[in-house]
């Protein structure tokens, strides 16, 4: 139930950052830069390093979804893709929140892996802390 919860709660916060899709990042995101940090996260989830990716989190989140609750999200998954591979694509996108007008990056990295394709869906505030994490 648990893992239900935590995934309601990732997808909600996605769809929230989705439903305000702008095709272009805003002029104060660095597109590399956003795409390092976003690969970043996922070689920490590649190494099962939860509590470093939980640190990533923007601090009013960290609460919400603690490094426990990723790994039992997406720990298993992880495990079963087998060995990371590469980056088969990579794609950026801005977002604006309608409730607040704070701009986001967004960046969706599909990795192989050995196994199975994973895709990453990363959201990002402009000090570039992590605001939206789906694995699908």
């Amino acid at each position: 139930m648990k893992l239900k919860r935590i995934l309601f709660i990732v997808v909600t916060f996605s769809v929230i950052l989705s439903a305000c899709t702008s095709p272009k990042l805003a002029d104060s995101y660095d597109e590399n830069a956003v795409i390092d940090r976003a690969k970043d996260v996922v070689k920490m989830i590649n190494s099962q390093n939860f509590d470093a990716v939980n640190a990533e989190l923007r601090e009013d989140l960290q609460d919400q979804l603690t490094s426990t609750q990723l790994k039992d999200a997406i720990g298993q998954k992880m495990i079963d893709a087998g060995t990371f591979v590469d980056f088969q694509t990579i794609s950026t996108l801005g977002q604006k929140s309608k409730s607040t007008g704070e701009d986001y990056a967004t960046v969706v990295l599909v990795a192989e892996y050995e196994s199975s394709p994973i895709v990453f869906t990363i959201s990002m505030d402009s000090n570039l802390d992590i605001v939206g994490l789906y694995v699908k």
